[in-house]
């Protein structure tokens, strides 16, 4: 999970296969294994972020984009900008049946032969366009109750941009269209407090709902449901305890939508209320 003492803002968005996520780091700081389960546009808002991947470092500036391939784990060393702005970004997490829609509608497009499929990212330098778009986005993490129902649209046309630009992500996109089976035990810890749901789970891993679930099982011995609220509660107590951070400030992003729910649920698990920790 992202959040540390150097981050001083964590919210995502769930528009059911695009997950948007908005990050603010108050210190710089290298942050180990990031792991990327879908497809993510990564769009840095203020600040630099330098990437470790495939045996060297791209540098990505403010205003600049790129697309991290599914499964993808990197390390990322983030950077305030000169006059001490917080680092900030974006993050668009692309479901792999969004991509496949993006993909069936731009059929007529043609793909490029000369970028393997298995690089993690491709680096699309400065976009005036996302530009835009992730700025008229950035109010939506403040105030929840504004108009979302134009963000798929507005994603598609951005992925129409970058594609036209940049013949290269198509062939990127092409080839990572499709959920790849992954090992189970490896994804879920990586990917266990994240706001995910069963059914996406499921398809991140390359699974049926009900392989998924056997499969898990055969794991952990246990119900996916199960097990995620536990590492989520884990978690949470270490928020509460360790990073002393509030109720207020956990609960939706470990996947409750109310904190009267989150608090029921914590109590249960660990015999006290948030507020007792």
């Amino acid at each position: 999970m992202l959040t540390r003492e150097s981050i001083s803002g964590y919210k995502h968005m769930d528009l059911g296969n695009i997950k948007l996520a908005f990050t603010r780091v108050c210190q710089e700081e290298l942050f180990k294994d990031v792991y990327f389960a879908a497809n993510s546009l990564y769009y840095v808002e203020s600040g630099t972020a330098q990437f470790h991947v495939d045996n060297k470092i791209v540098t990505v500036a403010k205003g600049e984009i790129f697309l991290i391939r599914q499964h993808s784990k990197v390390n990322i060393r983030k950077f305030k900008d000169k006059d001490e702005t917080d680092f900030k970004s974006i993050i668009f997490y692309l479901f792999p049946d969004f991509v496949a829609d993006f993909m069936k509608e731009r059929k007529g497009l043609k793909t490029s032969s000369s970028l393997t499929a298995y690089i993690s990212l491709i680096y699309l330098r400065k976009q005036q366009l996302l530009t835009g778009f992730c700025e008229s986005l950035l109010p939506l993490f403040e105030n929840p109750n504004l108009d979302r129902r134009d963000i798929r649209d507005k994603t598609f046309t951005v992925l129409d941009h970058l594609v036209q630009h940049n013949p290269k992500l198509l062939n990127f996109l092409a080839a990572n269209s499709k959920p790849v089976k992954i090992d189970l035990y490896e994804f879920m810890i990586h990917i266990a407090v994240y706001n995910y749901s069963v059914n996406e789970l499921a398809t991140l891993t390359g699974r049926s709902l009900s392989a998924y679930k056997r499969d898990f099982y055969s794991v952990f011995e246990t119900t996916p449901h199960q097990w995620l609220l536990q590492k989520r509660m884990d978690y949470a107590e270490q928020l509460l305890r360790v990073e002393k951070m509030k109720a207020s400030d956990i609960y939706f992003m470990l996947g409750f939508n109310e904190l009267s729910h989150f608090s029921a649920a914590f109590k249960k698990a660990k015999g006290l209320s948030p507020s007792q920790i």
